[in-house]
């Protein structure tokens, strides 16, 4: 659940009031159904808050790179989930997107 507490504080800090939609994905088939590329997954307007690491299918767990360091961690950080969010919403209060951690792979500027 820290992933949904990391997106509901984004939408908190940017203002943004939207529903969230949690699905329980408890087989391989559901799964296969909705695309599902591991545990957490948080997807913006059905876009994926990090795609680079959504590359497999299936009951699993995911890893994504730390804000600090690039370092894998479980949970995506609020930097990734943020940039997802101003994407899909076209807007970025004026200001860049933040330079990536060492070592970690570029976020899609998409």
């Amino acid at each position: 659940m820290l992933a949904r507490q990391r997106l509901v504080e984004v939408l908190i800090e940017d203002a943004f009031e939207t529903p969230i939609q949690m699905i329980a994905v408890t087989s391989a088939a559901d799964a296969q159904f909705l695309d599902f590329r591991g545990s957490p997954t948080i997807r913006i307007d059905g876009v994926d808050v990090y795609p680079e690491g959504a590359t497999v299918v299936g009951l699993h767990l995911r890893l994504y790179p730390s804000e600090v360091d690039g370092s894998p961690e479980a949970i995506p950080s609020k930097r990734l989930i943020r940039h997802a969010v101003e994407a899909a919403r076209g807007w970025g209060h004026g200001r860049a997107a933040p330079p990536e951690p060492a070592g970690a792979p570029p976020v899609d500027q998409g």
